[in-house]
């Protein structure tokens, strides 16, 4: 996951989905009230399958998106849209009880898509308690609406309802996105140098977390 430094030198911080959001209004003329602020829905997360073929344009369009501006992927900028795609082929066809997506949307649209979060549960006969989230992206239009937290909360239910009660996580290290993830209640575990290459192709260190799930 991937979040822009902010201008000022302290991080903005994705705040979650508990958080009203808000529209701006325009300025009225002196002497006419105001109109109330209106609040925005809070986008709706949905968990795709295998059929759900329709979304992968908007799919490979968040991931260029993520990558342009500097997310560490796996992939190097440009990214081009055929990588992009073939991506997402190969990760609907992992889908199924031990390989889940999620994504954020403002409806049914894939046009409106926001955000998406991947988990895979580890198959191996003595990890069965424990899950890695992958992939976690959200718009860089959309950032600061509590989309990464309803994208997290909604997969730690998940992961919680198989049976999995130990997260982790691979973030690069100095992002943002950590202090996103410590906000969420993750631990870092520690930190692995030049472990990868960012989308400039510059190497740099990555932070690895952790979160133990527990039944409210």
């Amino acid at each position: 996951m991937f979040f822009r430094q902010a201008q000022s030198d302290i991080p903005s911080i994705d705040l979650g989905f508990q958080a009203a959001q808000y529209e701006r209004v325009q300025l009225q003329p002196a002497g006419r009230p105001a109109p109330a602020l209106r609040e925005r829905p809070a986008p709706a997360v949905k968990k795709l399958g295998s059929a759900d073929l329709h979304w992968l344009p908007a799919l490979a369009d968040l991931l260029i998106d993520n990558v342009h501006h500097g997310a560490s992927l796996g992939f190097l900028a440009p990214l081009s849209r055929y990588a992009a795609l073939d991506y997402w082929h190969a990760v609907f066809a992992r889908l199924g009880p031990r390989h889940h997506l999620w994504i954020a949307c403002e409806d049914e649209q894939p046009s409106q898509l926001l955000g998406v979060a991947q988990l895979s549960m580890c198959p191996l006969a003595n990890a069965h308690h424990r899950g890695e989230v992958q992939g976690l992206m959200v718009h860089s239009q959309s950032r600061g609406r509590g989309i990464a937290s309803r994208l997290m909360s909604r997969l730690e239910c998940a992961a919680l309802a198989q049976g999995r009660t130990l997260l982790v996580l691979d973030t690069p290290a100095g992002s943002q996105a950590e202090a996103v993830y410590a906000h969420l209640g993750w631990q870092r575990a520690g930190e692995v140098p030049d472990y990868d290459a960012s989308a400039d192709g510059q190497l740099h260190s990555t932070a690895r977390y952790y979160k133990r799930l527990q039944m409210p």
